[in-house]
């Protein structure tokens, strides 16, 4: 057996044995790689298997940190993989925003609207979530004045729950400032009435269909905006506004048919 010696000034050589020579190589060698092991497992690994694995653990979790007011376990509660600082912070503001002081009446998992966008743009930025969501989570107070509800996306990743959060990206637009764009559609019936519209936001033409009689965002101008009624009953008027100014006023359109603008 092949055996080695170490020694320092003052003191007696100690021989060690190979064995014990190959257990302090595995030492040095685990204390090479504790920073990485600690970033791993305390920063990416520990988070995941900490998150909600079951509906009812993310609802019991959702509900105690909106009883308690609490960013902090909300953040713990999100997925945050591709946001910015800036997103964080914004992110943050808007949860502190959504706490309210009445009792929480019931916490819900809800299918997510077919309608839901996935993307949006304003002021230079594109705006989408970080993670396509599974559905919404859906938060009842009991109000003093009725009930009252608001809601936020949720996912499942690798079996655990997460809410959904929003990340931006800088578009690089150097044009002006987007301001209110709005319409209304006086005399809407659901479910015989289309609306679709395309707006310009920050250099970038969007297109959505609107369910409802009146709605907007914020952008450049409008592109295009038609109402299609497939009822002869409805009478109809379309109103386009931009910086808060009409800019269009349709004719009435009586029974089946389409009011159309074009920039």
């Amino acid at each position: 057996m092949t055996r080695w010696s170490i020694c320092c000034k003052g003191e007696s050589v100690k021989r060690i044995s190979d064995g014990e020579k190959a257990l302090f190589y595995r030492i040095a060698q685990m204390k090479s790689l504790l920073p990485f092991l600690t970033f791993f497992l305390g920063i990416v690994a520990l988070p995941i298997w900490a998150q909600p694995s079951s509906p009812e653990e993310f609802i019991a979790a959702y509900r105690t940190a909106m009883q308690e007011k609490s960013v902090g376990k909300l953040d713990a509660l999100t997925y945050t993989v591709g946001m910015s600082d800036a997103d964080k912070k914004q992110a943050d503001s808007m949860q502190q925003m959504g706490f309210r002081d009445e009792a929480i009446a019931g916490i819900t998992l809800e299918p997510l609207p077919a309608d839901s966008p996935s993307v949006a743009i304003m002021n230079g930025k594109r705006y989408e979530q970080t993670y396509p969501p599974t559905g919404l989570i859906k938060i009842q107070y009991g109000a003093a004045n009725g009930p009252d509800s608001s809601s936020q996306g949720y996912a499942i990743i690798g079996g655990h729950y997460f809410l959904v959060s929003v990340k931006s990206t800088d578009l690089g637009w150097k044009g002006p400032p987007d301001k209110p764009l709005t319409f209304m559609v006086a005399g809407w019936v659901k479910d015989k009435v289309q609306i679709q519209a395309t707006w310009n936001t920050s250099g970038v033409d969007q297109e959505q269909s609107f369910n409802g009689n009146s709605g907007g965002g914020m952008g450049q101008y409008w592109v295009k905006f038609t109402v299609t009624s497939a009822d002869d009953a409805t009478d109809l008027t379309l109103v386009l506004s931009e910086d808060n100014k009409e800019i269009f006023r349709s004719p009435p359109l009586k029974g089946k048919g389409t009011i159309e603008y074009k920039k």
